[in-house]
């Protein structure tokens, strides 16, 4: 049901001793990590544990299933989770917090699950920004990111890119964010191919990023970044391209993820205007494509390193639970 990355353990060689497990439980998967009080990791799971992937929403036993050993361990470890199971459609709602908010209005807004889990167990609450043309947004789990890949970072304005099924824009001044944006790329494109009449034209590619593939992305990028208000028509040409043998139909998928790509890098450029790199927050593959689709644009990016919602899972949880070093 998981898999573990590193051998089970209550301490490492040097005699660290496991003192939380911090989760990133989102929509379709489960993230988890026992960790030392100066934040080591003495374990890394995954699995397919993803809050809409549990029959009869379970989330007890899930969590039990997945953690075992470790709370055989120690059954009063604490843990601190991100993501969706602090959502309506989750193990419980954290409310969401208003930006500007920092880590320690974040940390003041855990909510306690003990009862429910059976020992101490804290839900970090999500975000919501309410800019002043009215149109509200929310975020849940990639505030946790965020903070973990400042923890260290140099003082001023940044902006934090996380792509994904809803890409987040997230701003920050020093140590708070002050406010994000949701584009739903990564939704858009799995519709478009799975439902739309477009999709039908597509083919996969032997090769994903070969020649063919980069150069399709690279023109839908432009488009994209051209014109991100005609991101209606421009979906459209995926579909005229294929029927008049303009493109390959094993490039068509790379240049339609190039448009929606490039329309939301543009829209969110007009909307943030960064004076520093955008960091980008993803997955490899993932990443390299935003920062392909960035240099396009003539952007600089930078990338976040390690795991930053561990990192920021274990700096919401030290206030939380009185955690020092040994």
């Amino acid at each position: 049901m998981y898999l573990a990355l590193d051998l089970p353990t209550s301490a490492d060689a040097t005699g660290q001793r496991a003192r939380l497990i911090a989760l990133d439980w989102g929509t379709s998967s489960l993230r988890g990590w026992l960790l030392a009080a100066d934040g080591q990791v003495l374990e890394r799971r995954e699995g397919a544990l993803g809050i809409l992937n549990l029959a009869h929403a379970d989330f007890r036993s899930a969590f039990e299933s997945f953690c075992a050993g470790w709370l055989d361990a120690d059954p009063g470890l604490p843990v601190i989770a991100a993501g969706m199971i602090g959502s309506r459609q989750g193990w419980a709602e954290a409310p969401y917090i208003e930006t500007p908010a920092s880590l320690a209005d974040l940390a003041d807004g855990l909510l306690a699950l003990d009862s429910r889990a059976g020992r101490p167990f804290r839900i970090v609450p999500g975000l919501v920004s309410r800019p002043a043309d009215g149109t509200a947004d929310v975020l849940r789990g990639e505030e946790t990111q965020v903070f973990g890949a400042l923890a260290g970072a140099p003082a001023g304005e940044r902006l934090f890119v996380l792509p994904g099924t809803h890409s987040k824009w997230v701003a920050t001044r020093g140590l708070a964010v002050t406010g994000f944006r949701t584009c739903m790329t990564g939704e858009l494109y799995a519709v478009m191919r799975q439902y739309a009449i477009l999709g039908r034209l597509c083919e996969e590619p032997a090769i994903a990023d070969g020649p063919g593939q980069l150069a399709a992305f690279d023109d839908g990028v432009a488009l994209g970044l051209a014109r991100p208000g005609a991101i209606g028509h421009l979906l459209f040409t995926v579909r005229s391209q294929g029927l008049l043998g303009l493109r390959p139909a094993d490039c068509l998928p790379a240049y339609l993820s190039g448009l929606l790509i490039g329309a939301e890098i543009g829209d969110g450029l007009a909307s943030f205007a960064p004076t520093a790199p955008p960091c980008i927050i993803a997955s490899p593959a993932l990443a390299a494509r935003y920062h392909r689709a960035f240099a396009r644009a003539g952007i600089d990016t930078d990338e976040a390193a390690g795991e930053p919602a561990c990192a920021g899972l274990l700096a919401l949880a030290r206030p939380a639970f009185a955690l020092e070093e040994d």
